[in-house]
């Protein structure tokens, strides 16, 4: 069972999240903010996480930053965002995000993308 990591801070969004990818056999944590994030995954050691970027304290910019040169550094992250635009993109690319949804997304298409990611993340590791 594939660990997923969801941080953003709309509550409700988080939770229906959770909700439908624990529903589709995902072992599932949530996370507020990129701080309680670092700390998540940490603990909980993700197979992937999903991050929004606008979010208080630290937001999902700052957060990939630190993932970058954590332990953890491996973990591939996808960007769920209301922004997307050429020069974020630049800058998603540059920080390692491995894909980005852009909000609102239905749920096939974020199971679809997580799908993706698990897939290409164990090719890699054999």
């Amino acid at each position: 069972m594939a660990k997923i990591l969801i941080i953003d801070d709309e509550k409700s969004l988080r939770e229906t999240i959770c909700e439908l990818l624990s529903y589709s056999g995902y072992d599932v944590r949530d996370a507020q903010d990129g701080m309680e994030g670092l700390e998540k995954v940490r603990q909980f050691i993700p197979d992937l996480i999903l991050c929004d970027i606008m979010m208080p304290i630290l937001d999902g910019y700052g957060f990939m930053e630190k993932h970058n040169i954590s332990d953890y550094s491996n973990i591939p992250v996808i960007f769920l965002t209301a922004r997307i635009e050429i020069k974020d993109q630049k800058k998603d690319v540059a920080l390692g995000i491995k894909a980005y949804l852009k909000k609102p997304f239905i749920f096939k298409e974020l199971k679809s993308t997580i799908e993706s990611e698990l897939a290409n993340r164990s090719k890699s590791n054999r």
